[in-house]
């Protein structure tokens, strides 16, 4: 209990303005002082942490900047499952350990790309879910911060469809930044497989808000903070009908 104090006596006393995980957070995990319980589970590939009405989730492969294996995307649907089956929480935050959000597939298993992926991303959370953008986010990984409700997107974070692997993106991928971006920008983004930076990204709808390099967890936390605070029934329903619409 000792250790669950600490968290919550940090978190506390930071207001949620100056909350960074990726930087205090994880070096309370590092010291492997972790103390399971039902709010706090450490999956292989994925960490999740709970406080108040807030889930964070976190991709766990920071060497291999996130990218995404079958394991991963397992250990992912477990959580984001966890999260919806819990009365108690009512938003998470999702984002990267180490400093990019999802670097796209693991190379290793490429082949099992789009059999793989299509099932999870044809899904939508049954509650809100806001991503906090770092580093780099390609392919799958931009696919899966689209996936959420909401981008808190760093200053030094990219964007891209990385043209050099010879892999199609899912229907869903597509139609999502179709609704997104638009159709013109939409065919630059795929045939010219260039980066989207933070600017470029807020402007053409990509990005909900920009903040400074280090602060996307904090600044998640903090909107996450209040808009579960709303009541949740309306807020989730007004969500699926604009699923729905978007599905269309």
């Amino acid at each position: 209990m000792a250790f669950l104090k600490q968290i919550k006596l940090f978190l506390h006393s930071t207001n949620y303005l100056r909350f960074e995980p990726t930087i205090k957070y994880n070096k309370l995990f590092s010291s492997g002082a972790f103390l399971a319980s039902n709010e706090n589970i450490i999956y292989s590939n994925v960490k999740t942490f709970k406080h108040q009405h807030i889930t964070l989730i976190s991709l766990n492969r920071p060497d291999d900047k996130n990218t995404l294996n079958v394991a991963t995307l397992d250990d992912l649907r477990k959580a984001i499952s966890n999260f919806e089956n819990d009365p108690s929480s009512t938003i998470a935050v999702l984002y990267g350990e180490g400093g990019s959000f999802c670097a796209g597939y693991d190379p290793g298993e490429l082949s099992k790309a789009s059999q793989v992926y299509d099932d999870f991303f044809k899904s939508h959370c049954q509650k809100p879910i806001i991503a906090a953008v770092s580093g780099f986010t390609y392919n799958v990984g931009f696919d899966l911060c689209l996936w959420c409700d909401l981008r808190i997107v760093e200053e030094n974070a990219v964007m891209a469809i990385d043209r050099k692997l010879n892999i199609s993106n899912s229907k869903i991928f597509l139609k999502r930044l179709l609704k997104t971006v638009g159709y013109s920008r939409t065919m630059d983004l795929l045939l010219t497989g260039r980066d989207i930076k933070s600017k470029e990204a807020f402007e053409c709808g990509l990005a909900n808000r920009v903040v400074a390099c280090g602060s996307s967890v904090g600044q998640a936390v903090n909107m996450a903070f209040n808009v579960g605070k709303f009541p949740q029934e309306s807020m989730n329903y007004d969500r699926s009908v604009i699923h729905e619409l978007t599905s269309e």
